[in-house]
């Protein structure tokens, strides 16, 4: 080295690290990821609320067909499952009033024709004519206990409609 350099005499800064990197303003990709959750919460959201009548519908079916366990009369419970699924069918329909105005076997074809099958028109469904409009003791417990299923899986059957 040569004797007569001294470091200190060179006319040299202090080394300054550059500041930390911030969180904010954030990227571009976690904005694009932020709006991508949101998308998926309120897809989430507006198909959760859209099954709400679903849910609501077979939950009183339950109600209904638990009641029958505890004592009450078939007869009741079936008039019961009746109105349920008049106003679930009335709630999904796109003409109320039509769904609202059918009787007998028209009713029943509705509900078949809407879910693809023939369960109301020749199976248990046929209980919902004239189940609700017999005496006391006149209804079958386990048919009753079949025509809930048979409703609720109907309900479930149905597309979410929003």
């Amino acid at each position: 080295m040569n004797p007569s350099f001294d470091p200190t005499d060179m006319p040299l800064r202090d080394i300054h690290l550059p500041d930390a990197i911030s969180w904010w303003p954030l990227a571009f990709g976690w904005w694009a990821l932020v709006l991508i959750v949101v998308i998926g919460i309120a897809v989430l959201a507006v198909r959760f609320y859209a099954s709400r009548r679903q849910r609501v519908a077979r939950r009183e079916i339950q109600k209904a067909m638990d009641t029958l366990h505890s004592g009450q009369d078939p007869a009741l419970c079936a008039q019961q499952i009746s109105t349920i699924m008049r106003r679930f069918a009335m709630t999904i329909s796109d003409e109320p009033n039509t769904v609202a105005g059918l009787a007998g076997e028209n009713w029943l074809l509705f509900l078949d024709e809407s879910w693809e099958n023939e369960e109301f028109t020749h199976g248990e469904g046929r209980l919902l004519l004239s189940a609700p409009y017999r005496n006391e003791g006149r209804v079958d417990q386990a048919r009753c206990l079949k025509l809930g299923v048979l409703c609720m899986s109907w309900i479930k059957a149905q597309p979410v409609r929003f």
